[in-house]
């Protein structure tokens, strides 16, 4: 039987869509205790969330007016280690995978104010490649983005060889 990886900092990912909203006031700038921080629309209401699919669909048309392609949100993250370092230590080439897994890589801060005083907010894409590992351990399914655990490379024959 596999054994289940523990996420750092105690992060729950979330099964039900209950648990992932509790999770983006947590984890993510929020307006007040109902909003998501979206920096193409301001906001997002949490109750609304299920997917990241609700918040491109809800700031589509400012999306297309700034010429922007992901609206972006803000993880209460602050980064330690230069992901590029990390990579270079773990030769990777053109991924990142398991920087999120190691709490001496990041911050993650419980308190808006003292993260927006000391902390290094910055707006991320929903898109991006780096963050993704972190909204998935965050959100769960519900980021839209899915963890495949074993990997699916397997042996090609070639014919003729």
């Amino acid at each position: 039987m596999k054994e289940k990886k523990q996420n750092p900092y105690g992060i729950k990912t979330p099964t039900t869509i209950e648990e992932c909203r509790e999770n983006l006031k947590k984890y993510y700038m929020t307006i007040g205790d109902d909003n998501l921080y979206v920096q193409e629309n301001d906001m997002f209401k949490i109750e609304d969330f299920n997917s990241f699919s609700d918040i491109y669909k809800n700031v589509r048309e400012v999306m297309n007016r700034l010429d922007v392609s992901s609206p972006s949100i803000c993880p209460m993250v602050t980064l330690k280690k230069d992901v590029i370092d990390y990579m270079r230590e773990t030769d990777q080439h053109i991924s990142s995978n398991g920087f999120f897994e190691d709490e001496d890589n990041f911050t993650i801060w419980d308190n808006q104010k003292e993260f927006l005083k000391d902390g290094v907010p910055k707006w991320t894409k929903l898109d991006n490649q780096i963050y993704r590992e972190f909204y998935m351990m965050t959100l769960g399914e519900f980021s839209g983005y899915v963890r495949n655990e074993t990997p699916s490379v397997e042996p090609v024959m070639v014919k003729g060889k």
